[in-house]
């Protein structure tokens, strides 16, 4: 039963690509295995992010940005280079070159904005190079899309797993709680693809597992198999 979803899912998809091209074609537009509506979604995301900056979101923007960022033409691409980001950041910030780690950051978050590492780096170095100001709105973001991965489960049990976009948000979401990942396990819960992650309090030495539901990662590879 567990493959059932991304067979269901595999069909779906190969039946909207199909429709999405013959509409292509009946105007007379380039053709292409196009599966989902970049225009929309895009435009969609980089609205939610104008009212983030703009200091009128609220926790729901918080909320919908981080179910549609996976569906935008941005996530394929920050999927091969935030984690090569994330290290180039963590070699800035040992040398204090606060300066490279900022730019490092923001070109990330021009890829992800829902990226916690991104807001995580971009306040760290920020608030390093006096601009106060800077360094509170990254860490005022960088709450928000937490508070919201809270808002999609508790984590504790694999029927309540928190939602998460990527690899690299997923170490980062649970290293910003001051654990230490300790091993890892993989399984399907209700045709759901299922990250069990051990995590250990460094302080008190106890261990528990948080449970992460991956859909999007396994969505995206599906897609880009479609697409190309």
């Amino acid at each position: 039963m567990k493959y059932i979803l991304f067979i269901v899912l595999f069909m779906l998809l190969q039946a909207c690509a199909s429709n999405q091209t013959d509409s292509l074609n009946s105007n007379n537009e380039p053709s292409k295995n196009q599966v989902l509506n970049y225009e929309k979604s895009d435009a969609d995301y980089l609205a939610l992010i104008a009212k983030i900056k703009n200091n009128s979101a609220s926790a729901q923007d918080y909320d919908t940005l981080l179910k549609l960022y996976p569906l935008t033409s941005f996530y394929g691409a920050s999927a091969k280079n935030e984690q090569k980001a994330k290290l180039l950041s963590q070699s800035s910030m040992e040398a204090q070159n606060w300066q490279k780690c900022f730019e490092l950051n923001q070109a990330l978050l021009a890829l992800n904005y829902t990226s916690l590492t991104g807001h995580y780096g971009a306040a760290i170095c920020a608030t390093e190079m006096s601009d106060i100001d800077t360094g509170r709105y990254h860490h005022f973001v960088l709450d928000s899309f937490i508070e919201a991965i809270w808002r999609t489960g508790n984590g504790q049990t694999p029927q309540t797993p928190f939602v998460i976009n990527s690899a690299p948000d997923l170490y980062a979401f649970i290293q910003l709680h001051q654990m230490v990942a300790t091993g890892q396990a993989f399984t399907y819960v209700n045709d759901l693809p299922i990250q069990a992650i051990k995590v250990q309090n460094p302080e008190t030495m106890r261990s528990s597992t948080w449970y992460f539901d991956v859909t999007a990662q396994f969505r995206r590879g599906l897609i880009d198999q479609l697409e190309r």
